[in-house]
Order: C-alpha cells, then structure tokens, then sequence
C-alpha cells in the first residue's frame, strides 16, 4: 500500500477547482510515484495553506501531519500544537 510522502496544490484546467496530487516515495527506477489525485475539499483544505505554491512538491511534514494511506486521507499529526494549526487554518479558510 502506497503512503503519501508528498502533496501537490494545482488548479484543475478541467473544472477549476484546487486539487491536491497526492506522491509517495519513487522506486530507484522512476522519477516520481504519482498515487491519485483529489478534490482539496475532500482533505478539508479550501485554499492553498498559506506560504505554500501551487504546481510544487511537498513533503506532508510541512503541513504538521506525519505520511498517511494513500487510499484513505486520514491524518496523524506530528504532534499536538500541529493538529491545532492545521484545524484553526482549515476554520479560517486560509
């Protein structure tokens, strides 16, 4: 089962809505391993966290959440005063 290592914020060009791509760890033999790509709202994000770029890779740690299932988001944050960050910016809208 593939872990989510990296996120990616983008623009949809087919329905505009933010995306997040969601990438695990390459294999020696690729570049990149690309697992799915979602709604940011199904995550609980409805912008792009702030001093973060749309189109970039980052490591989910950025965020204050620790590698989760790629097949189901559910986060485990790094510690306590990250969970209360990421929920107090999903509340603002940030």
């Amino acid at each position: 089962m593939a872990y989510v290592q990296e996120i990616k914020f983008y623009i949809s060009s087919e329905s505009g809505k933010l995306k997040v791509a969601f990438y695990d760890r390459p294999a020696i033999f690729c570049n990149e391993f690309w697992i799915k790509n979602v709604d940011a709202s199904e995550i609980g994000f409805t912008c792009i966290p702030e001093g973060l770029k749309l189109e970039q890779k980052y490591k989910v740690e950025v965020l204050g959440i620790k590698p989760f299932h790629g097949s189901k988001p559910e986060f485990d944050f790094i510690d306590k005063s990250a969970e209360v960050a990421f929920y107090a910016a999903k509340k603002a809208g940030i």
